[in-house]
């Protein structure tokens, strides 16, 4: 009889082992695959401040124009690289806890089949016991035969169902260590690249000039008076000139000499917004986005 208790708390032991399997897998599993749904409903947003910081790039003058369509193409990169984090969630982690449902319902039919033979090997030798108890000689040989055959298939049954929980184990053990060893390498990917693109993108957003921009606003704001103040110029210009060309002692020498400055001096600003203007567009080279950098360093792989 101590055998028959030793062998029944075998097997609710490991019934106990299938059980935990379900329940707290089943847990992880869920939990796992509501993160990589979130991740994916992130990367959607992500996707919408994209297209937003490009129509508010639109809007702004040069500087910050630049800044906001660096960052928006920085961040949209970041987003394939989620989007690669997502797919291999599914694949690698998710999909193999997902698998652990079926696993765990067969070897619960496994247990359930081992320990209804072990019940019933187990009822035989309890009443081969009570045949032994009434003590003629006969039927106490006969019973010998019996418990040692009914004993044996019991110990059987016992033996293929520690074999099967087992396999069992160490088949779980072994794919814990895989997936969440997969789960911690794939995080690790996605912030190393995000990492290594939001580094390039603070550098660019730090180099963003806003006073160039305020100047340029400032300027436009004051375009109508200075506008005004021009057209006044303009018509006490023509008044005096009016009054000159009446005037025939006005020296033609004059004239030329100041259709010579007034020349000299559009050359001198024509030169100096040429000088601005490559100025200003060899600091946009440098400051492309990573993405646009990237591409343009793939291209040149190829």
């Amino acid at each position: 009889m101590n055998v028959c208790m030793k062998q029944d708390v075998q097997v609710k032991s490991m019934e106990q082992t299938v059980k935990h399997a379900e329940k707290y897998l089943g847990e992880v599993c869920h939990l796992l695959g509501s993160y990589t749904r979130k991740t994916a409903k992130l990367r959607d947003k992500a996707d919408l401040l994209v297209a937003q910081l490009f129509d508010l790039s639109g809007t702004e003058d040069r500087e910050v124009q630049l800044g906001l369509k660096n960052l928006a193409e920085d961040l949209a990169m970041v987003q394939d690289y989620r989007q690669a984090q997502v797919e291999r969630l599914e694949t690698r982690v998710v999909a193999p806890l997902k698998a652990y449902g079926d696993i765990i319902k067969n070897k619960r039919a496994d247990v359930k089949k081992f320990s209804s033979d072990l019940s019933r090997e187990l009822k035989e030798l309890q009443t081969l016991e009570k045949i032994r108890l009434r003590n003629p000689a006969d039927r106490q040989s006969i019973a010998e035969v019996n418990a040692q055959k009914a004993s044996n298939n019991a110990q059987r049954c016992v033996r293929q169902l520690e074999e099967t929980i087992t396999d069992f184990q160490r088949q779980k053990l072994e794919d814990i260590k895989r997936i969440f060893t997969d789960f911690v390498t794939v995080e690790m990917l996605f912030h190393a690249k995000a990492l290594e693109v939001y580094t390039h993108t603070h550098h660019n957003l730090e180099a963003m000039n806003i006073e160039k921009d305020l100047e340029v606003f400032n300027a436009n704001d004051t375009t109508c008076p200075s506008f005004m103040n021009l057209t006044v110029l303009t018509l006490l210009h023509l008044q005096s000139r009016s009054t000159l060309q009446r005037q025939r002692g006005m020296e033609e020498e004059e004239e030329e000499e100041e259709e010579e400055e007034e020349e000299e001096e559009e050359q001198e600003e024509e030169e100096e917004e040429m000088y601005e203007s490559e100025t200003e567009e060899g600091q946009n080279i440098s400051r492309q986005s990573y993405a646009a950098q990237y591409a343009q360093m793939h291209r040149w792989q190829k």
